[in-house]
């Protein structure tokens, strides 16, 4: 061990290239929600047929489950910036999930008009 390397564990030089990849939970805007998908905004744009996680929160739950990115289109800011609306598809999706996101429309639907009679 050199003087300067003051590690606990043991670390391994890698000789030539090593890649790896890492997969952030970003909050999204949800601008349509459905029993099968959803319409979202990111900062990243993400890669049109990726699985990517999903992790919808309700009632302090969390629940995981999986979607399929189906379309992407770009939204030019005024800042310059620029964001995307992510077109998902839900694979997979277990009977907690499917009754959470029925809950989230259920709760986000507008009621009917009152009658006047």
């Amino acid at each position: 061990m050199r003087l300067a390397d003051r590690r606990a564990a043991t670390r391994f030089e890698i000789v030539g290239e090593l890649w790896g990849s890492v997969q952030a939970l970003e909050p999204l805007h949800v601008f349509n929600l459905a029993p099968e998908g959803a319409l979202v905004e990111s900062v990243a744009p993400l890669p049109v047929g990726s699985v990517q996680p999903i992790r919808v929160v309700r009632d302090g739950q969390a629940i995981d489950m999986r979607a399929i990115v189906r379309h992407l289109s770009p939204i030019h800011l005024q800042d310059g910036g620029r964001r995307y609306r992510v077109g998902l598809e839900f694979i997979d999706i277990g009977k907690r999930a499917a009754e959470s996101i029925g809950a989230l429309m259920d709760e986000c639907r507008e009621p009917p008009p009152a009658n006047e009679d």
